[in-house]
């Protein structure tokens, strides 16, 4: 009896991973690196002179994100890259073919969305105490910016927008920390007495 049982336990399995993949499909998506679209593939730099500058032929790392209705989602990205203007794609397979969806900073957080497609907030550093959250969701049809937030960084630390610093500042002046409440509002808002 207990052959039976486990001969119909895997039999039910096998079924359950073969609809749940589809046809011809493998539990385990991959895209391989003739599948990166070329918009991410053929991108070279260009020197200072504005001439092309020998490519090198760069170290993709692919992790598959989700699926969707129309196939799987890829988060791309350049590991030779390490400069705060880095890339990260987001990429669909999809019957055969692979397309960009959205580039982004490689600086980014990807939340739970709607039919597979997570919301995406991304960071980029725009001065040493400036910076900006951007928010993209799907729309049924592409991505699109929903959100956008300036952030100000005094010493390293970020203070949130400006209403938050100024907050922040207050509370310093509160707590006695003038040089700390200075820095936040000349940093914030160009003030540099109290």
């Amino acid at each position: 009896m207990n052959k039976v049982l486990t001969l119909l336990s895997a039999l039910i399995a096998g079924f359950a991973a073969l609809i749940w993949t589809g046809a011809g499909e493998t539990s385990d998506p991959v895209l391989a690196d003739r599948e990166i679209p070329a918009d991410i593939a053929s991108r070279c730099a260009v020197s200072a002179t504005g001439e092309l500058e020998v490519c090198h032929q760069p170290e993709f790392t692919r992790r598959w994100v989700a699926r969707t209705a129309r196939g799987d989602l890829f988060m791309v990205t350049n590991e030779l890259c390490q400069s705060s203007s880095c890339r990260a794609w987001l990429v669909e397979k999809a019957g055969g073919s692979a397309v960009t969806l959205l580039a982004f900073d490689r600086s980014f957080q990807l939340q739970e969305g709607a039919g597979g497609y997570p919301l995406i907030e991304t960071y980029s550093e725009i001065s040493s105490t400036q910076g900006a959250y951007s928010r993209f969701e799907w729309n049924g049809a592409s991505y699109a910016r929903t959100a956008n937030r300036l952030v100000y960084q005094v010493d390293g630390r970020e203070c949130g927008t400006r209403e938050e610093c100024n907050t922040a500042a207050h509370e310093a002046l509160k707590q006695h920390q003038v040089d700390r409440a200075v820095k936040i509002l000349e940093n914030v808002n160009g003030v540099s007495w109290i």
